[in-house]
């Protein structure tokens, strides 16, 4: 590592040092990996839960049909265990942020000062200017995405139940428990609508902060996009 930072010091202005900080200890980033499996997961086995492929399911003879449901169900399995682990992630993510003995982050989530400075850096996003104001772990935008992630996680789990017919954890029936969700949104066909949409969000956001990560970790050189499978990230001495 001593090598690298060397490497990068040699192409910013004289005077400059970097130095290799432990930004993200293990907990976080399994708990960030396990996340983005199960968003992957679930978007996979939502897609084909909404259209199937595997097989003509009227027109193929019965052992095909068979195949086809036995697969469904697998998809339809894998779809509950990522969503539980999702939801379980959030839940893990939450504590972290308020109990952490490494890093209690919560602050960083202030949403009036992270709407403030947002312009700033969707200017630098978008190449209209040349830098930003230095941030502890997220910038504006990285905050506030994360923000309507977790909101996400919650209106998907809620609508996800409203239309699951088994026992949520095991414990108890999620159709009445959860009835009141296709209630207030109109019936079924409108909760499964917004099941259906919220996945997208989650796709293209996910797709959006991919990019950032890429960009800054590329602009900067800071190995802020390794960070999430080292833990170090590269920053200038000095910097929050």
């Amino acid at each position: 590592m001593e090598s690298d930072a060397k490497k990068i010091e040699g192409a910013l202005p004289p005077g400059v040092e970097r130095e290799y900080r432990y930004e993200w200890n293990w907990a976080y980033r399994i708990d960030h990996w396990l996340r983005a499996a199960a968003i992957f997961v679930l978007a996979a086995s939502g897609f084909y839960i909404y259209r199937p492929f595997a097989g003509a399911w009227e027109s193929q003879p019965a052992a095909s049909v068979a195949d086809a449901w036995l697969v469904m169900a697998w998809m339809r399995f894998a779809h509950f265990v990522a969503a539980y682990v999702l939801i379980l992630g959030l839940v893990v993510r939450v504590y972290l942020a308020f109990n952490s003995r490494f890093d209690a982050d919560w602050r960083d989530f202030g949403l009036l000062c992270n709407l403030r400075d947002a312009p700033q850096m969707i200017k630098y996003y978008l190449f209209l200017s040349p830098s930003h104001k230095p941030y502890r772990r997220y910038n504006p935008l990285q905050a506030m995405t994360y923000l309507l992630w977790a909101v996400l996680i919650v209106v998907q789990a809620l609508t996800g139940f409203a239309l699951y017919e088994g026992n949520v954890f095991g414990l108890f029936p999620s159709a009445a428990n959860f009835l009141w969700v296709q209630q207030w949104l109109g019936g079924n066909a409108n909760t499964r609508l917004l099941h259906y949409l919220i996945t997208w969000v989650f796709l293209i956001t996910a797709a959006v902060h991919v990019y950032m990560a890429v960009m800054v970790s590329w602009t900067q050189r800071d190995h802020s996009f390794r960070a999430m499978f080292t833990g170090y990230v590269l920053k200038r001495r000095g910097e929050p």
